[in-house]
């Protein structure tokens, strides 16, 4: 299986943006489309989501079929079930990951003994058990958690709803993107992920905790991280303007743009 890609910009860097769960890579558009100047912006839809069909279960597979699909070395932009993605890329392909941006993300999701962060196991199954019963009210509140407490929601709630509207999800995708959810579990790991990491979080976060995101940059030997105040769990969406400008100095660092003579 070939995952659908958006391709943004023609030269440059490249990025590769995965986005959350339920929606698809068109969240991204209106910050790929700030950086098209000076990046190639690979926009993926995750298996089961937007254009991409739902391939095989389980991270490990996720992850191979989108670092396949890129097949260059790129600095990868996760978000919420995106990070896990890119951070797989990394252990699983450091040759092909130059670099991470992680967005809202925990390297364990769950909140258990040990991990006083990230989300009760029962709401996940809540929402599973949700998407039998109605879909759609299941997805879009679920969604809509995202982005309370923002002062900013009101455009982040438009774009979730019309990426969701235009490109609804296969309910396998969503299924297998649980069980990523559920399941990931990368803290044991952190350590050896030597990878140049901005990990970016807000800090009205209720899905992702800041202080679980800045515990779990400064775990990797090349972690960096930054906090939004005023944003909850789609920044990049809430702050698009500071939030490109600080992805651009991130690339810079770790692959300077090459201008023309």
């Amino acid at each position: 299986m070939t995952l659908h890609v958006r391709r943004v910009g023609e030269r440059g860097p490249d990025l590769v943006f995965l986005h959350g769960w339920g929606l698809s890579g068109r969240i991204w558009e209106p910050l790929a489309s700030r950086l098209k100047t000076d990046f190639r912006c690979h926009l993926v839809d995750l298996p089961g989501h937007g254009e991409s069909a739902p391939g095989a279960a389980g991270l490990n597979n996720w992850v191979d079929e989108v670092v396949d699909t890129i097949g260059r070395p790129a600095i990868y932009i996760g978000w919420s079930l995106g990070g896990l993605v890119a951070l797989g890329a990394a252990r699983r392909h450091p040759e092909q990951v130059q670099g991470m941006v992680l967005v809202a993300m925990l390297a364990r999701f769950i909140r258990e003994s040990g991990n006083d962060y990230g989300m009760k196991a029962n709401a996940i199954e809540a929402t599973r058990a949700g998407l039998a019963r109605d879909f759609s009210t299941t997805l879009s509140e679920f969604l809509m958690q995202q982005v309370l407490g923002e002062p900013g929601a009101a455009k982040a709630v438009r774009s979730l709803r019309n990426d969701l509207i235009d490109q609804p999800p296969a309910l396998d995708g969503l299924e297998r993107g649980l069980d990523i959810l559920f399941e990931a579990d990368f803290r044991e790991h952190l350590g050896a992920i030597n990878k140049p990491c901005l990990a970016v979080a807000g800090a009205r976060d209720r899905i992702a905790h800041p202080d679980g995101m800045a515990a779990m940059a400064e775990q990797m030997p090349q972690g960096d991280f930054w906090g939004i105040e005023r944003a909850a769990h789609a920044p990049f969406i809430s702050h698009e303007r500071p939030f490109a400008e600080r992805l651009r100095a991130f690339v810079a660092d770790v692959a300077p743009i090459e201008r023309d003579s």
